[in-house]
């Protein structure tokens, strides 16, 4: 049976394709459009991920047995296959993308994001948080939050995800850039804290209530704060307090419905899905501060997710096929391009671009990142979901003078923002990011595909089972009962308008590490041993493939273009490596 499953709402765009019951491909539409989250515009109706899939595996529509998705994706995105798709709950779709690829054959499951579908379009109410059981193939409902949106479209009523994007916008970083919002808590205080109680309450059932107004009086009160500040430091203090609070009370919120989903599904693991559980730091403490033991987050887990979510749930439900093995995870779902194309971009360059010979280029490349190269790498299949996994990654030596400064630049990314790292599986519990940024997240083997997380650094290393080496417990131990963000306020500003560099300062709960292992991706963990053999390290710096504002790269053509472009020293390309030829004035 061959399922194409679409995803995206108005944004994040989709589009996978299922072959009984394996994934063939996944792409996010923002990878072909180049155009960042995908918003809805006049490409929308073209549907390019959908005919990606279709190629990279040599079908066509008509050898589609189903083409399912979401009933809020926007109805341009779907139209050419009017009337023949099959439209469902996008929360479900949620649930389906968390519950069907985890280890699991029973889990509770949380889904939360902005706003989903509507439960009744006439008077704007969507749903904005549903709580699930599974077990087997089916996808029990227990309970669902809705939300009325504002008569603007701004505002959801009831909407965790709706209540953080508040602050992002108010704070001056727009919608879809709540990962800033997290990075700038790391500098803020608990001054409003206590204020933003008032915005919000909590229900006896693991709800959260928050009414239109109280949204607007938390506009107001972000609005009065800054106003008072002066421009530079005491505004950068403000506007990192403001995103520091309601960083502390997601986390609250969050804390309070999987309790409460604990105690009504009995079950001790837990998957999540919803662009609310980007925010990593709030996922981290569900394992430390909940009944739960085990915990699955899909690669994708905002919209772009949904798109796998419906596949499978046309396999299960729909084909009414039993789940019996558990999929394989990986991100690694995007289409590998020829050696050809990618020896064809480097010769169009060929003014630009020298080949370094090499007879083991991971070895190669471990020895040039050892003396301070920014190494970009571009080899397999893109990664599904917003995180470089080792595919379309740049990498760095974090200690070496000068490396972060240089990335700052060259993808012309806020000085503020930490770098996630990437390790190898069996170091994960024990390495330590240079420069005193702590790690807060680590996912066992399978990394990010299998969204197995433990907190080995603040609570100790977990133990491995026996039969999924993967698997990991939450350990007993330690926890802040607080916030994991452990801020430290800078003491002085090198600009008064740009915080100092993070670097330097203890930034727990901001920074990401993804462990790697042979299984996972062979060629970045070869990677990864050779420069621990020299070393001594057994992690590196990892970023995406792309320019601030861009996706990541999705061709060769765009490899060598953002390459040259971000002035990076090393392109790992295939199986061979590249320089970049230095200018009169570099030389």
């Amino acid at each position: 049976m061959l399922i194409l499953g679409l995803g995206g709402s108005i944004h994040d765009f989709s589009a996978c394709l299922l072959h009984n019951g394996k994934i063939v491909c996944a792409i996010e539409e923002e990878r072909l459009s180049r155009s960042k989250q995908a918003f809805v515009d006049a490409s929308t109706f073209r549907c390019k991920a959908a005919r990606y899939c279709l190629d990279y595996a040599g079908v066509t529509e008509k050898d589609v047995d189903l083409i399912i998705g979401a009933d809020n994706i926007e109805s341009r995105y779907y139209a050419r296959y009017v009337p023949g798709i099959r439209l469902m709950n996008h929360h479900l779709a949620h649930a389906a993308s968390a519950f069907y690829p985890s280890p699991f054959t029973e889990a509770a499951v949380l889904v939360a994001d902005g706003r989903g579908s509507y439960l009744d379009r006439e008077n704007k109410i969507v749903e904005t948080v549903t709580y699930y059981a599974a077990g087997g193939a089916e996808i029990r409902e227990i309970r669902k939050v809705a939300g009325r949106e504002s008569d603007d479209f701004r505002n959801v009523s009831n909407s965790a995800g709706l209540f953080y994007l508040a602050v992002t916008e108010e704070i001056g970083f727009g919608p879809m850039y709540d990962e800033k919002t997290l990075a700038v808590s790391a500098y803020g205080t608990d001054r409003l804290v206590e204020p933003f109680r008032a915005f919000y309450s909590l229900d006896n059932e693991g709800g959260f209530s928050q009414t239109l107004g109280q949204m607007n009086e938390l506009r107001s009160l972000i609005r009065t704060e800054l106003g008072r500040s002066e421009s530079g430091g005491e505004l950068f203090r403000a506007k990192a307090d403001a995103a520091y609070a309601v960083q502390v009370h997601l986390e609250r919120i969050l804390i309070h419905a999987c309790r409460y989903l604990h105690k009504r599904t009995g079950s001790d693991n837990l998957c999540l899905a919803g662009s609310v559980f980007l925010n990593h730091a709030a996922v981290n403490r569900l394992l430390r501060e909940t009944p739960f033991k085990r915990l699955y987050l899909p690669p994708a887990a905002g919209d772009a997710g949904a798109a796998v979510g419906s596949a499978l749930y046309g396999h299960y439900v729909l084909g009414g096929h039993h789940r019996e093995a558990l999929l394989p995870a990986t991100p690694y779902l995007g289409k590998t391009y020829p050696a050809e194309a990618m020896e064809e971009a480097a010769r169009k360059a060929g003014d630009f671009l020298e080949e370094v010979m090499a007879e083991d280029v991971n070895g190669q490349a471990a020895r040039l990142l050892s003396e301070g190269n920014l190494v970009a790498v571009f080899r397999g299949g893109a990664e599904f979901g917003p995180k470089a996994l080792g595919n379309r990654s740049i990498l760095a030596d974090a200690g070496f003078p000068g490396n972060i400064s240089r990335l700052n630049s060259a993808k012309k990314r806020e000085a503020f923002r930490p770098f996630d790292y990437i390790v190898l599986e069996g170091d994960a519990g024990k390495a330590v990011p240079p420069q005193g940024e702590r790690r807060f997240q680590a996912h066992a083997a399978g990394a990010c595909a299998s969204g197995w997380l433990d907190d080995a650094e603040s609570v100790g290393a977990g133990s491995a089972d026996s039969e999924n080496p993967a698997y990991r417990t939450d350990p007993a131990g330690p926890v802040n009962p607080v916030n994991p963000v452990n801020p430290v306020n800078p003491v002085s500003l090198a600009d008064p308008a740009t915080p100092v560099n993070p670097r330097g300062l203890t930034t727990e709960g901001t920074a990401q590490m993804h462990a790697i292992s042979p299984g996972l991706n062979a060629e970045m963990a070869a990677l990864l041993e050779n420069y621990k053999r020299i070393t001594g390290c057994p992690l590196l710096l990892n970023t995406s493939f792309n320019l601030n504002g861009e996706p990541m790269v999705e061709t060769p053509a765009e490899a060598v273009r953002c390459f040259l472009k971000a002035e990076l020293d090393v392109l790992l390309m295939g199986n061979k490596l590249y320089r970049r030829k230095k200018t009169e004035g570099e030389a």
